[in-house]
């Protein structure tokens, strides 16, 4: 009965406070709208990117022009082919190289003397390539007619072994599979929005923040002098400690439940296609840093150190798991691996990208034994300190 007093109390004193709500509820949606809509050609993708194509110069060593071997000219002229390279007949290798020097060209091929003749004679089908200034240029037009020779040596290689009756089969120009497909390295084509990517980081970084909450519950009744009244009274230490945490973490599940909802109504942000992870993830990272909090007032002798402690904390931990500007994957994996925003943040993500499930698991063990040991460490240290003035 005196928890849920207690608990009740603390309650209402949050939710009449206009700077937790100012600060809390309405400061992180604000957040997320401005660096979603300011960021949104920074972070995340819009849409699939196009593939202009490429100038590429064709040189015939033989001295005659494109016509000269049939199987390049059918190759470059084939509509598939023609999505990505833009080929252009050049007499000579020296006005291919100054037409790369001068970016005239993306690329150059070389088709050596008797390619065809080669190629028909069950020999190694090789071209010469000359790099061009653009390194997606270069890119694309290499995958393209690496394929070619990729496909035409598959076939040699499948006539010499199963004998003259395959030689038809290698002789065919290859294009009947694409020369080049693009898509997205995500699961199912999907990628995630600026807005998305900082709803995540600001949701996190706002429930990390929720320890100064823990810290005026904790220290209120201190620097009000009710503490020592309070505990003259039939109220145990350990009852209006739990009291005041449960107040503060349903108050901090509402913040978490208006965050996502207000995201999502307002803004269109999607949150993926697991809820019920995505509020497991929510629920313990509110208890990892609900402890951690604990952790920090029980052993700081003022309010204000441990304001600081919180702080400090909080924007580290935002800063290096990425939630602040995008950082490079080497350096989140390694150093942001230490901060309870990255297992949650990463988790959120692939749910966005509705991940398979075994991609998400990994990040929950995590985040469970992180809030294990701090939970545990709470215990320990309020059986050692206690709460007290």
């Amino acid at each position: 009965m005196n928890i849920w007093t207690i608990m009740t109390f603390e309650l209402r004193r949050l939710l009449r406070s206009r700077s937790w709500l100012l600060n809390m509820i309405l400061l992180p949606v604000v957040l997320i709208f401005l660096l979603g809509a300011s960021l949104s050609g920074v972070v995340g993708v819009q849409g699939d990117e196009s593939v202009d194509p490429v100038k590429v110069a064709v040189v015939n060593s033989d001295g005659t022009d494109t016509g000269g071997s049939a199987m390049i000219a059918a190759f470059v002229k084939s509509e598939e082919v023609k999505k990505y390279i833009n080929p252009q007949d050049t007499a000579t290798r020296e006005e291919a190289e100054s037409g790369l020097r001068t970016g005239k060209y993306g690329y150059a091929v070389i088709v050596p003397a008797g390619f065809d003749h080669k190629v028909q004679s069950g020999g190694e089908a090789k071209l010469e390539f000359i790099l061009g200034k653009k390194h997606n240029e270069n890119t694309v037009a290499g995958s393209v007619f690496d394929n070619f020779l990729s496909a035409i040596n598959y076939r040699q290689a499948a006539a010499l072994t199963l004998g003259p009756e395959a030689l038809a089969v290698s002789l065919a120009v290859p294009g009947e599979q694409p020369a080049v497909q693009t898509g997205e390295l995500n699961n199912g084509g999907r990628t995630y929005t600026a807005s998305q990517y900082y709803a995540a980081a600001m949701l996190l970084m706002f429930l990390l923040y929720s320890g100064l909450t823990v810290v005026q519950s904790l220290f209120s009744e201190k620097d009000n002098h009710t503490l020592f009244r309070l505990n003259s009274m039939p109220v145990k230490g350990s009852q209006l400690f739990v009291g005041k945490m449960l107040g503060v973490g349903i108050i901090t599940v509402l913040q978490c439940a208006v965050i996502i909802i207000c995201t999502d109504v307002l803004f269109g942000v999607y949150w993926g296609n697991r809820p019920g992870l995505l509020i497991l993830f929510c629920l313990l990272m509110i208890i990892a840093s609900m402890t951690l909090s604990i952790l920090v007032c029980i052993f700081s002798k003022t309010k204000a150190g441990a304001n600081n402690v919180i702080n400090v904390v909080t924007v580290v931990m935002t800063f290096l798991s990425g939630g602040m500007a995008p950082l490079p994957e080497e350096w989140v994996d390694s150093v942001g691996a230490y901060t309870l925003n990255h297992w949650v943040m990463q988790a959120i993500i692939r749910m966005m990208l509705h991940a398979p499930l075994d991609q998400i698991v990994p990040n929950l063990l995590v985040i469970l034994l992180i809030g294990l040991v701090l939970f545990s460490g709470v215990i320990f240290s309020y059986r050692k300190v206690g709460y007290h003035e």
